[in-house]
């Protein structure tokens, strides 16, 4: 497993994408029973999760169009936390 996350970091990091880049978050309420959440990305963001969360990561999997990760729920603030108050 550490090789997978190993080769997201790898091969994200520094990535920017092209107009349809992109990151999603999967925050349902099946995997809130299991105490896990999933994203998938294929920039950057994708290579920063797995750095910051690598001991956290349950499974990761890659394919051409970009990397999945579930990750234990403890290394997840919220959605919510994700956006600014703004005034």
């Amino acid at each position: 497993m550490q090789d997978k996350i190993d080769e997201v970091i790898r091969r994200f990091k520094g990535k920017g994408g092209d107009d349809e880049a992109e990151t999603i978050l999967i925050d349902n309420n099946a995997d809130k029973k299991d105490g896990l959440v999933t994203v998938w990305g294929c920039n950057h963001n994708i290579a920063k999760v797995a750095m910051r969360c690598r001991k956290a990561i349950v499974e990761c999997r890659v394919d051409p169009d970009g990397a999945s990760l579930t990750i234990e729920r403890r290394a997840f603030r919220g959605v919510v936390y994700a956006f600014r108050n703004v005034k």
